[in-house]
C-alpha cells in the first residue's frame, strides 16, 4: 500500500471512530432525558420506577409513553391508583416490593399483580390502611434501605416485610416527608437542601449508599423527588432542571 493510500486509510479509520464515539455518546445521553408529563415538569408524580419495572399514567399520550420506554430499560406497565394519574405519589417500591393505598380499585390491583408476577413471582405487593396514603411522599427508599416518616410509624413492620430492607422511621429536614424531599437508586441520593450533616450521614447509612448530598429540581424546587424519576441506569428529570442542579443529581446518582 502506498503512503498515500495508507495516508487516506488512516484518515477514514479515525473518522469512523470518532463517528462510533459519538454515536456511543448519544446512546448514553439517551438515558437521561429532561422531560414533561401532561404539561407538568413534576415527573416524579406522576411515575413509579425502580429496578425492576416501572409504572406510568394510564391516560398518558402514545407519544410520551414511547418517549418513556424508550429512556428505561425496564418494562413499563400502564397504571392508575383510584384512577388517579399521581402513581409516583400514592406508591413507594424497589425490586422487592410496593406499598399501594388502600383506595385503590380492586380491578387496578389485579392489573398490577399481573405486572408484577410478569416480572418476578415472588414479588409483593403491600395495600396499607393509613390515613395518610401518599406513600410516594412518605417513604424514601431503595433495594437496600428505607426511610419513612413518623406518620407511619405504625406500619413499619409491615413496609419493612413488604420492601424487604431494614426500614427506619426518621423525620429530616424539620419535616414528615421524607419521601418528597429526596431522591435514591442503589449508588446515591439527594435531599432536601435544609437537610443537616448528620441528618445526611445517617441517611447514608439506612439506604447504604456512597453519597448523599442536598440538591433542588426544577429551578430550585427543593421537593427533590417531585422532578426526578430514577433506577440505577436511566432517569428522567423535570424539563425546566437547570444545568448545575442535572449536573449535582447524575453525579450522585453516578448516570
Amino acid at each position: 500500500m502506498s503512503s498515500f493510500n495508507l495516508r487516506i486509510f488512516n484518515k477514514i479509520f479515525m473518522v469512523l471512530n470518532l463517528l462510533h464515539q459519538e454515536q456511543h455518546i448519544i446512546e448514553l445521553k439517551m438515558t437521561i432525558l429532561k422531560y414533561q408529563l401532561f404539561g407538568k415538569n413534576s415527573v416524579g408524580a406522576y411515575l413509579s420506577v425502580n429496578n425492576l419495572y416501572g409504572l406510568y399514567p394510564s391516560t398518558l399520550m402514545k407519544m410520551a409513553v414511547e418517549k418513556i420506554k424508550s429512556t428505561f430499560e425496564v418494562p413499563l406497565f400502564p397504571f392508575s391508583i383510584n384512577n388517579s394519574s399521581l402513581i409516583g405519589i400514592y406508591t413507594a417500591s424497589n425490586k422487592y416490593g410496593i406499598i399501594v393505598p388502600h383506595i385503590i380499585r380492586d380491578d387496578e390491583l389485579e392489573n398490577l399483580n399481573i405486572y408484577t408476577k410478569q416480572v418476578a413471582s415472588s414479588y409483593q405487593i403491600g395495600e396499607l390502611k393509613s390515613l395518610d396514603n401518599a406513600y410516594g411522599n412518605l417513604i424514601l427508599c431503595n433495594d437496600k434501605g428505607a426511610i419513612i416518616s413518623t406518620l407511619l410509624k405504625d406500619f413499619r413492620k409491615e413496609i419493612e416485610d413488604v420492601l424487604n430492607v431494614e426500614t427506619v422511621v426518621f423525620d429530616f429536614a424539620n419535616f414528615y416527608l421524607p419521601g418528597s424531599f429526596g431522591v435514591c437508586n442503589n449508588k446515591g441520593c439527594l435531599v432536601h437542601p435544609l437537610t443537616s450533616d448528620p441528618e445526611i450521614e445517617q441517611i447514608s447509612e439506612i439506604l447504604k449508599v456512597e453519597e448523599v448530598d442536598v440538591s433542588t429540581v426544577n429551578r430550585g424546587i427543593p421537593y427533590v423527588s417531585s422532578g426526578a424519576v430514577v433506577n440505577d441506569k436511566d432517569s428522567i428529570f423535570g424539563h425546566a432542571c437547570t444545568g448545575p442542579e442535572m449536573m449535582r443529581l447524575t453525579n450522585v446518582l453516578q448516570l
